[in-house]
């Protein structure tokens, strides 16, 4: 609850939008410094789509590496296709939501210097449009989540003379026009969000972002409190 200095009390919630197990997935990679023991003589990447890949991925990367090294190709996929019966490569490429990157031409040691393979959630992308104005069906669509729905109907009974909600938003929560629009963008939203009455302000905090937006009674606003 928070006083403000015209004395009016605001009820001030908190909560994230991510996609599921995107957060887990950051989490767990951190804890290695987004990177694990480089096992052959190529620098390689591998991109990260579900946090319950990791157990299988820690166990087969350096064999796959050292295969596709020994095969002179770069993607894991280039081998499977002639070799369809190794159990990791049809795991990788089948069933798994992530992907390795070999390049040839960056050694995994040069003078002295050891590159570690690099180990990051999957990269996104596509079409891009700065106008928001995908916004408001996004957060409807997010709002309807039960956990989401849970947190807004909480604010929204507060005993306040304003009810406020804030969201940091997670690079992965929202399709990726929105996403990039709120990260990068420099315009505001034209309509109003798809907020229940009793809710009175929203604050949208996105990742990589320097802004934060905010829904007032009187309209949109953006705020850039890390500057």
């Amino acid at each position: 609850m928070l006083i403000l200095q015209t004395g009016r009390r605001a009820a001030f919630e908190v909560t994230r939008l991510a996609a599921d197990g995107a957060q887990q997935t950051d989490s767990i990679l951190s804890k290695d410094g987004n990177s694990w023991p480089s096992p052959g003589r190529w620098w390689w990447s591998i991109q990260v789509g579900s946090p319950g890949d990791i157990p299988r991925l820690r166990e087969c990367y350096a064999r796959i590496a050292l295969l596709c090294e020994e095969a002179e190709v770069d993607r894991p996929e280039v081998l499977w296709r002639s070799t369809h019966d190794d159990a990791d490569l049809s795991w990788l490429v089948e069933d798994s939501s992530s992907q390795m990157f070999g390049y040839p031409h960056v050694p995994s040691v040069e003078g002295g210097a050891k590159r570690d393979v690099m180990v990051v959630p999957s990269a996104r992308g596509g079409m891009v449009d700065r106008s928001l104005s995908g916004l408001g069906e996004a957060l409807s669509s997010e709002f309807r989540r039960p956990y989401m729905a849970k947190h807004l109907a909480k604010v929204g009974r507060a005993e306040a003379d304003e009810r406020h909600l804030f969201i940091p938003i997670h690079y992965s929560a929202l399709p990726f026009e929105v996403a990039d629009a709120l990260m990068v963008g420099t315009v505001l939203p034209t309509d109003p969000p798809p907020l229940p009455p009793e809710v009175t302000h929203l604050w949208l905090a996105p990742q990589f972002s320097r802004r934060v937006l905010l829904w007032a009674p009187g309209g949109w606003q953006q705020h850039f409190p890390y500057d």
